[in-house]
């Protein structure tokens, strides 16, 4: 289902658990999915099939996720920070239209989605907007200057590059980063931010990140990390030893067809999902830290 309102423009890939009708706001979780593609490419409905294999998956351990996914105008149709106040729009449509508790939103990005998700909780913070309850972040490009020794440590184990990031970068930032001083913040976020604001102040009770041990980004996450945690933060970093950027997807482009073609008295085998299983895991971390689900669940 699409809705548009206003600068929000997104899909509700499912209201509640998949194959039964639920309203949003009576779901024990909604995910405000925020899609990759370096600001140039992507599509708010790519990760479908994963997210609701997620959703399926916590509805089997009797929990409840909406998902609400986010159409953002790419470069080069438009320029920062015009994405940042489109993600702005689709938190306040949760909050005013759908009438959701902030403590049950978690925001959830991959790659410049997450970048996205960061900068989006930054405007909130600005804004004094109520926070989510956690952020879920997959392999987030925290620094757009791409300059991370893993760079060049990773080059020939990753499947992105610098040159087409940097084109990327230029594309939606301009190649002069001619942007006033908040905004320019947004280049980097592994620094401390200005005017002696803590990134304790702007992420979520609790934040779970992970990224691929031959990713690019290792390193400008992993200086992220270690920089949000100084200020107070509590953030979880999990490396996924040996994976490329992206992995939670790639890694099921085998399983798609055979997902797909079960017959809904079908069990999904153990294991055919596993981009599906760590975004659960993530969730449930999220919501575990904040005494929301039961340590047993997985």
């Amino acid at each position: 289902m699409r809705v548009v309102d206003g600068l929000c423009s997104g899909y509700w890939i499912c209201k509640g658990p998949p194959g039964r009708s639920q309203r949003p706001k009576d779901s024990d979780i909604v995910l405000l999915w925020i899609h990759g593609g370096a600001y140039c490419f992507g599509d708010p409905l790519g990760a479908a099939l994963t997210l609701l294999r997620v959703a399926e998956r916590a509805a089997e351990q009797r929990v409840s996720i909406s998902i609400f996914t986010v159409e953002y105008t790419l470069a080069p149709f438009a320029r920062f920070p015009l994405q940042q106040n489109e993600a702005v729009a689709a938190y306040r449509y949760l909050l005013e239209v759908e009438k959701i508790e902030a403590s049950n939103v978690i925001i959830a990005g991959e790659s410049a989605g997450g970048h996205l998700s960061l900068s989006c909780l930054l405007a909130l913070a600005e804004a004094k907007l109520p926070k989510p309850l956690g952020a879920l972040l997959l392999f987030p490009w925290v620094n757009l200057k791409n300059s991370a020794p893993s760079f060049r440590a990773n080059k020939n184990k990753d499947v992105l590059n610098k040159y087409l990031l940097d084109r990327c970068v230029d594309l939606v930032v301009g190649k002069d980063r001619n942007m006033n001083t908040p905004a320019r913040e947004i280049l980097d976020l592994t620094k401390p931010l200005s005017d002696g604001r803590l990134w304790s102040h702007v992420l979520p009770m609790h934040s779970w990140i992970n990224v691929g041990s031959h990713d690019i980004f290792l390193d400008d996450v992993r200086h992220f990390v270690q920089q949000v945690r100084a200020d107070g933060a509590v953030v979880d970093l999990e490396i996924a030893y040996g994976e490329p950027h992206g992995w939670q997807f790639t890694a099921n482009e085998s399983s798609f067809n055979h997902y797909c073609s079960l017959q809904p008295d079908q069990d999904v085998p153990p294991g055919m999902m596993p981009g599906s299983e760590n975004i659960l895991k993530g969730a449930f971390a999220i919501l575990r830290s904040c005494g929301r689900i039961e340590e047993s669940l997985a």
